[in-house]
């Protein structure tokens, strides 16, 4: 730890608010290894000393990490970086959610808020390619890794296609596998949007943290053989608990030049 200590400094002369100074070289030490999970954080006063900042400034910073999930105290014991950063396994990809944690071992587990017959809108409508009336599926569920609530999900499928799924039971079932098991659909491409967004009340309540925490709102239209669309879902992930990685592949347009 001794040598770790000359990590933890910030910029006395920046504009930048030294509370948020501290937050930042926190979050770089823990993505560098620096300090890992489970790690525990030096003493309030020695931090302080550290930074060069009063308690208030420095309890300011802690304060904010410790709501984000990043880290959590232990009365009477300390600080510690939290046990995992659950960002990495969210790369774009065509599995479902079950099947894409369970394969980077976490425990994925689901929580059914509703699952009823709708009217479709006008958004859910176009990205179906369905008419305006027609009825679809909108089964909403709260996502766990871990028994830790990351994400909630709203998936839109069509009524008229998939009937049977109203009568499933999504806290224990895949979607995808009932899809495939069920009607041989599989889900072989997907588009995708992400968009920086603020947790609402209803959002933060079920995530057990603040409301107008950042988050990141995913939509996605999933698509089956000749580009059927199949589903449209709209999610909401907690921003302290992932990161998207995109790789990019320029060969494929070097070679095609």
């Amino acid at each position: 730890m001794s040598k770790q200590l000359s990590y933890f400094h910030i910029d006395q002369n920046s504009p930048i608010p030294l509370y948020y100074q501290i937050q930042q070289n926190i979050i770089e030490l823990i993505e560098a290894n620096v300090i890992r999970a489970g790690d525990p954080l030096p003493s309030e006063r020695e931090l302080s000393d550290l930074y060069a900042v009063n308690r208030m400034t420095l309890r300011q910073a802690m304060n904010e990490l410790c709501s984000q999930g990043i880290l959590r105290r232990v009365r009477g014991v300390g600080t510690f970086v939290t046990e995992k950063n659950m960002g990495t396994p969210f790369v774009p990809a065509v599995t479902g959610f079950s099947e894409r944690f369970r394969n980077s071992g976490y425990k994925p587990t689901s929580r059914v808020i509703t699952l009823e017959v709708i009217q479709a809108s006008p958004l859910v409508a176009q990205r179906l390619q369905l008419d305006e009336n027609d009825q679809v599926i909108s089964l909403v569920r709260l996502r766990f890794l871990d028994d830790e609530p990351l994400m909630l999900e709203k998936s839109f499928l069509s009524y008229n296609a998939y009937p049977d799924l109203i009568e499933q039971d999504f806290s224990v079932q895949s979607l995808y596998d009932v899809l495939a098991q069920h009607y041989g659909v599989h889900i072989l491409e997907t588009e995708q949007t992400l968009e920086p967004t603020l947790l609402k009340t209803e959002e933060s309540k079920l995530f057990e943290l603040k409301a107008g925490l950042p988050a990141m709102l995913v939509s996605i239209t999933a698509y089956t053989t000749d580009h059927q669309p199949i589903e449209f879902s709209k999610s909401v992930v907690r921003g302290d608990r992932c990161r998207y990685y995109f790789t990019v592949d320029t060969s494929i347009s070097i070679l095609a030049k």
